[in-house]
């Protein structure tokens, strides 16, 4: 008896369907690792940096409850997600204000909260009482200082604001932060007719020039003479200095 053997296909085509199959689950897989997850750690990225902006925001409220309503002790808690709260003191900021009437000359350097986020290059700062985002050579002021010129009587108030540590303090993660008020000075009170400078000095490192020339030149409605030279004319000036102390972060 002879017996014809036949080629059986259908093993073939299953294994063919198979291949294009699995080949078609890869090729979504890698579109996703190459365009979504990047995209979605964009976004969170994009979520770390808007709640520190809001975090600052707390901690500039905090200030103000410490220096204007003789508040002795504020706390706060905060997540840092995406990046590192550090304090910079006084003596390590490179940026200074510098205040002249007359033949009276005050030169203050601020001190700093400094945000650095770890996948952008922004960065969000609590400088003078200012919040301040600087991001691809610019900067923007996210809340203005407590500064003011009153019109009816011709009076510029400039507060400063010193932020100093006990230690080096830098936090990525839970934590809280604590300050507290630890003095104030008066160092100007004039009165006459007053030709007032300021000039901010910036740390070409992290410069928040375009923050402070907006505010000063659009809210305070001084005016620019120079790079980061700003004038206005006034009946009274007061130039008081409030003194905090971050006890942690």
């Amino acid at each position: 008896m002879k017996i014809s053997a036949g080629n059986n296909e259908e093993a073939v085509s299953e294994a063919i369907g198979f291949i294009i199959i699995f080949g078609l689950v890869l090729t979504g897989i890698a579109l996703i690792t190459l365009y979504g997850y990047p995209m979605l750690m964009q976004q969170q990225s994009n979520a770390d940096v808007r709640n520190m902006e809001q975090t600052m925001v707390v901690l500039q409220n905090d200030i103000k409850s410490l220096c204007y309503k003789n508040v002795p002790y504020k706390e706060t808690s905060m997540q840092v997600s995406g990046g590192s709260l550090a304090v910079v003191n006084t003596s390590g900021t490179a940026q200074r204000f510098t205040i002249t009437e007359g033949g009276d000359t005050e030169t203050f350097p601020p001190g700093m909260l400094l945000y650095d986020s770890d996948n952008q290059d922004a960065t969000i700062a609590l400088e003078n009482g200012a919040v301040i985002r600087a991001q691809a050579g610019g900067s923007s002021m996210l809340a203005e200082p407590r500064w003011y010129f009153d019109d009816a009587s011709d009076t510029l108030v400039i507060n400063l604001i010193a932020l100093n540590s006990t230690g080096t303090m830098a936090r990525s993660g839970m934590g809280g932060v604590r300050l507290k008020l630890n003095g104030t000075e008066t160092l100007m009170d004039k009165s006459g007719t007053l030709n007032v400078q300021v000039v901010y000095t910036p740390d070409p490192a992290s410069s928040f020039s375009k923050a402070w020339e907006n505010y000063l030149t659009g809210s305070l409605g001084m005016s620019k003479t120079a790079p980061d030279t700003y004038t206005i004319s006034a009946d009274r000036l007061i130039v008081k200095k409030y003194d905090i102390l971050v006890l942690s972060v």
